[in-house]
């Protein structure tokens, strides 16, 4: 598969609320059937997820056909658990089983009309390759659920598995539990107590859900569904949401645009590795905090109990967060005046393809604190410094063996100021790779690595696809003619060859590729 993901995003298909809300209390059931699943059914316009709750995304296509197999079948299927407020029935544990059903009876996957609509039509590919092997899986051994009303009409037309399920179909219960006597908080506390069995809530997960009104928490929840989806902050003023929207979308689009696939097959990769899978939203929550120098622990770190992460009330922390994140993106790689168009490849991305975070968050924690004149300095040893990276590719493949946050970032920030002083300083590539590598503090970014890869016999893997690929491609890339360093797809600008101000036309033959930053300051 050429997705870089294997989850199915069920998300949209329960709606979320407040599970503060209150109102007249309804009558409990005992169980429900699929049909009170259909759109207009007597239970799913009334189900929510408590706001808080961590997208349903979890599950991969053959466990989302697995379960509804199971239901199809009459196999046991443990009970969902709800708690009810006022009109609203909520969903305490069981969201993703209820997602699945009503997945299939919607026929939903992720790419549909609920879908579709919740995230503003806002489908990365990944989710759409997902949701279509779902679709192609359900209806190999179960069959969808049109087919099985169809059949109840015409039994005569359908398979005969389907045509035998579907007379009793749409009697089949899923038992139900109740959280009774308790108010939100006690339903909250019972959600994450419950939600530690089964798929966990990973620490990141634990901790945005825990901190969902801080301004660290809504960055990074805007920043990974482009501004669409839920609307975590739909309690700020018109404004306020708005660029919070705008800014989640802008970012997104820098870090995860074009979308990857593997194994690579083109430079044009994007800056943020895959926008969709598990490592993203670490990923994106890291890169908030980092950029913003706030006092959180990364998302690898085990002591995060302390995490006092302040609410913000207005939105405008949040938006201040956003802002700073996007202007750092916009100076790493974009076609912004500012961007250096740092090649992802060479600088983000281990020689195998694989996207290497804390590498990206190094250059950001390098950069943060850089002024213009240090940045033009940098453009004049720029070529020497990416030949140095590439003939030294311990740096990105040290993030696997060191870990990402602060287990690796800040030696490589040092090891990134040494080079770059070292080069300023008239040292030759070879020279540097040759002090470094007896330098205690250095030397494991120089060593022989190995190549990382798993040896296999028979067909390559998909990293050595990878591996093979960028071998060849990266050094023949094209260079920006005024720095000498790489330029990709999303850092580059047509300048003039001979600059405006001295009567350079814009003409074809006046014409030439460079990164923003040196076509807007260096060569102007």
């Amino acid at each position: 598969m050429a997705g870089m993901s294997n989850h199915v995003n069920l998300d949209a298909l329960i709606k979320r609320a407040d599970l503060a809300t209150r109102g007249e209390e309804g009558e409990e059931i005992s169980s429900l059937n699929v049909t009170g699943l259909e759109p207009k059914g007597f239970l799913y316009p009334a189900l929510r997820k408590p706001d808080f709750q961590r997208e349903t995304a979890s599950w991969t296509p053959e466990q989302v056909a697995d379960l509804i197999g199971t239901f199809v079948r009459l196999d046991l299927i443990p009970s969902v658990i709800l708690w009810r407020a006022g009109q609203h029935v909520f969903v305490i544990d069981g969201a993703h089983r209820l997602s699945a059903l009503i997945a299939w009876v919607h026929d939903d996957y992720g790419d549909g009309i609920v879908s579709r609509k919740y995230f503003h039509d806002f489908i990365p590919d990944d989710q759409r390759r997902a949701a279509a092997r779902t679709r192609d899986l359900v209806a190999a051994a179960i069959g969808s659920y049109q087919d099985h009303k169809m059949a109840i009409d015409y039994p005569e037309n359908a398979r005969a598995d389907v045509a035998e399920r579907a007379q009793r179909i749409g009697w089949q219960q899923i038992q139900v539990q109740w959280i009774r006597n308790a108010d939100h908080d006690k339903a909250e506390k019972s959600f994450f107590r419950i939600n530690q069995g089964g798929t966990k809530i990973d620490a990141v997960e634990q901790r945005i859900l825990k901190a969902r009104g801080s301004a660290n928490a809504l960055s990074a929840r805007a920043i990974m569904r482009g501004g669409t989806g839920n609307r975590y902050w739909d309690k700020f003023n018109h404004d306020v949401q708005k660029r919070i929207s705008e800014f989640g979308r802008d970012i997104y689009r820098l870090l995860f645009e074009p979308p990857l696939s593997l194994p690579i097959k083109t430079l044009d990769v994007p800056v943020g590795g895959p926008g969709y899978g598990p490592k993203a939203l670490p990923f994106v929550f890291d890169l908030v905090n980092v950029v913003n120098r706030t006092k959180t622990a990364d998302s690898g770190s085990r002591n995060v109990s302390k995490d006092d992460l302040p609410i913000d009330h207005t939105g405008e922390m949040t938006v201040s967060y956003l802002d700073a994140t996007r202007s750092v993106i916009r100076r790493l790689c974009s076609n912004h005046p500012s961007s250096l168009g740092l090649h992802p490849v060479l600088y983000f991305y281990a020689k195998s393809g694989t996207f290497q975070s804390g590498a990206l968050l190094a250059f950001v924690e390098l950069f943060r604190e850089w002024e213009t004149k240090q940045f033009l300095a940098f453009t004049h040893i720029r070529a020497s410094f990416e030949y140095f990276l590439l003939t030294n590719r311990g740096h990105t493949e040290a993030v696997r063996r060191l870990g990402s946050g602060s287990r690796s970032r800040p030696r490589l920030v040092a090891f990134y100021r040494r080079v770059v002083t070292e080069l300023q300083g008239g040292s030759s590539a070879s020279e540097i790779a040759q002090k470094l590598a007896v330098d205690p503090a250095f030397d494991f970014f120089i060593s022989p690595q190995g190549d990382f890869l798993d040896l296999e016999e028979g067909d390559f893997s998909r990293e050595t696809k990878g591996a093979a690929f960028l071998q060849s491609a990266l050094p023949s890339a094209p260079k920006c003619p005024t720095c000498g360093g790489f330029l990709h797809i999303n850092g580059m600008q047509v300048g003039h060859r001979q600059p405006k101000r001295e009567g350079g036309m814009a003409s074809v033959a006046n014409a030439m590729m460079q990164h923003p930053f040196c076509n807007s300051t260096v060569a102007n």
